[in-house]
């Protein structure tokens, strides 16, 4: 995407929710009062609005609406690699990588990919999707071609980028690929991969979208896991859409998207009506939160416009009961709420919450979230127990005022080591990317 508001409408973050270089001294920030989480985060920018890239080139200088210099695409993995996507001086996005060793201290920035470059199946480059990071180093982004032509491009362990498949080709049997990939894409450990994309049937007939799920990056083998009119389990109600998803390893997934009551398609409102479901590729998925009148009363009774979240301790998931309030409801059990007329839940500094991005799951059980506020933003941890904040909107970084934050547009963006990493915009006009590492 060319501009952060663009990328974020794509990934249904919007506030409200309503969608289907070089290391230096940082700033701690504290608070935390469990055993489980650390003292303190140290937070450090790493790479700075104006900082120097390959090929003779810098970050855009500032944040404006030609563009801001960083979008919230960014992630970290166990090896201490983060991959981040950034604007240049003349507005050329490209994806970058920049390691750190265990003292903070950082190398330098290396292209991944960039706006303009010709890869080696002769694809040129005109827009990267947010793509994905594992800890073996394998990425996958879809790129599209200035003619629009899309195809899903992958790198095996840092290697030269190599075109895995394209938005009409037969995969499989069961991946008989017909229509434009969505830009969202999944990666696990292992290198299995999880995208949506329209399909045809035997007969060659387009039957809309379907999930799919291809292990170990083997494209003959790939799998639909999920089916536009497939009943939604516990309904009367068909799948009409995919929205985001994620997915583990061993074929443990979530996702989100649209469904409709078989006799009707839209709710009295003409709202779309929405699902959450979690299942294991292969198995029958079971269906976690779905709008009321799609008629599962043992689920979550809501609609999921931002990403779900999938994790080693469960799932979490944004819930919106009406137009103005959300809910993060965490392994079926509702931690806060937000209202984005009134605010609703307290954060742990007393303001009042009134949207919420997705959750990001961290080691140890972790959950950290980033919230809204009518004072800010902030980054907030549960423990299990309590929240406790560890970013926020008006604290000093290297002695500039922090803003805007974005954390969380992507699910890998906290590593092993509890490293987490975001973009911050600064009052001054300039943009970061913070890596924080707990002391």
């Amino acid at each position: 995407m060319h501009n952060r508001r663009d990328f974020l409408r794509m990934l249904g973050l919007a506030a409200g929710g309503t969608l289907i270089g070089c290391g230096g001294s940082g700033t701690s920030s504290s608070g935390f009062s469990t055993n489980q989480v650390p003292n303190a985060y140290h937070f450090t920018p790493i790479v700075t609005s104006g900082s120097s890239l390959p090929n003779r080139s810098s970050v855009r200088a500032r944040v404006d609406d030609g563009g801001p210099p960083f979008i919230g695409a960014v992630v970290v993995n166990d090896l201490r690699h983060i991959c981040f996507h950034a604007n240049d001086e003349v507005g050329k996005t490209g994806v970058y990588r920049l390691d750190y060793d265990q003292s903070g201290e950082t190398s330098d920035i290396q292209s991944l990919l960039q706006e303009r470059q010709v890869l080696a199946d002769g694809t040129v480059v005109d827009i990267v999707s947010p793509g994905d990071l594992n800890n073996s180093d394998d990425l996958v982004f879809m790129v599209e071609d200035p003619e629009g032509r899309k195809t899903l491009q992958y790198s095996k362990g840092g290697a030269p980028f190599e075109r895995l498949c394209s938005a009409y080709q037969d995969l499989s049997d069961e991946a008989r690929l017909y229509g434009e990939f969505h830009s969202d894409l999944c990666l696990t450990g292992s290198g299995d991969l999880m995208f949506s994309c329209a399909y045809r049937n035997p007969d060659g007939n387009l039957e809309g979208e379907g999930l799919f799920y291809v292990p170990n990056a083997s494209t003959s083998q790939t799998k639909r896991v999920l089916s536009r009119e497939q009943l939604l389990p516990g309904t009367a109600s068909a799948i009409r859409t995919f929205g985001i998803f994620d997915i583990r390893p061993g074929g443990n997934y979530l996702c989100h998207g649209s469904a409709a009551v078989l006799e009707d398609e839209f709710d009295e409102s003409g709202e779309p009506l929405t699902y959450l479901v979690r299942g294991r590729v292969g198995e029958l998925p079971e269906t976690l939160v779905a709008s009321p009148r799609l008629g599962d009363s043992n689920a979550i009774q809501g609609s999921v416009h931002m990403g779900p979240r999938l994790g080693d301790s469960g799932y979490g998931a944004i819930v919106q009961s009406d137009r103005n309030k959300t809910a993060f409801w965490f392994n079926g059990k509702k931690l806060l709420e937000a209202d984005f007329e009134l605010g609703g839940s307290l954060t742990p500094r007393g303001a009042k919450i009134v949207s919420m991005f997705p959750p990001v799951f961290g080691p140890n059980g972790l959950v950290f979230i980033q919230v809204f506020t009518f004072l800010g933003t902030e980054i907030l941890v549960y423990d299990g127990q309590q929240f406790s904040t560890v970013l926020a909107s008006g604290q000093l970084i290297n002695g500039k005022t922090l803003g805007m934050i974005i954390f969380g547009a992507l699910p890998h963006c906290i590593n092993a080591h509890g490293d987490l990493v975001c973009v911050a915009d600064f009052t001054d006009g300039q943009s970061s990317i913070l890596l924080g590492r707990p002391v």
